[in-house]
């Protein structure tokens, strides 16, 4: 009885460690901490999230959303990467009519080409992932999007911008390692 306690904190600690379905994809095997973070809640009291204190972070909210956007604008855009982490308000059927209207509206809008998509949970939810590859002037970059129903009538999105062909894989995981970061408040 005096080993069960430790070895049921030891199997938590395995559980949360693991990589969700969508890391694996892109062999995000080393955790990735950032040091001297800050938390940030969103506008409307729908979640927060840690980010670097160097980082420069944004709020907006309107009626149906409240989002956070950070990045590092101390480095050059084909160094870092943009967060985008919204909350919505509205219904989100995650099927295969809106994989393929996910991926529509990334080529016609956004002229990206498809790279990975699939369905999983991700932070504990039913979510969708997308990722797609453009150009924005004479720039590369690449798209990450995650879906994450939460409620029946509410959702998440927690995209990333990720900008030139060096190190993209490394900043999609460095992503997933900040969107890790999230707490769900209400």
């Amino acid at each position: 009885m005096k080993y069960l306690f430790p070895l049921l904190i030891s199997a938590f600690v395995c559980i949360s460690c693991q990589n969700s379905k969508f890391e694996k994809e892109f062999d995000c095997n080393t955790p990735i901490q950032f040091t001297q973070t800050k938390t940030y809640k969103d506008v409307l009291g729908h979640f927060e999230l840690k980010v670097p204190k160097s980082w420069k972070t944004e709020l907006y909210y309107d009626e149906y959303q409240s989002a956070l956007y950070s990045a590092d604008t101390t480095k050059e855009l084909s160094d870092t990467y943009i967060l985008d982490i919204t909350w919505h308000q509205g219904e989100l059927v995650l099927n295969k009519d809106f994989e393929v209207k996910v991926a529509q509206n990334a080529t016609r809008n956004l002229q990206l080409v498809p790279v990975k998509s699939g369905f999983g949970d991700y932070l504990g939810h039913p979510s969708y992932y997308y990722i797609g590859t453009g150009k924005n002037g004479e720039l590369s970059w690449h798209y990450l999007q995650i879906y994450v129903q939460h409620a029946v009538d509410e959702y998440y999105t927690l995209n990333a911008k990720i900008y030139g062909n060096e190190f993209v894989d490394e900043r999609i995981c460095a992503s997933f390692g900040l969107f890790k970061n999230i707490s769900f408040l209400k």
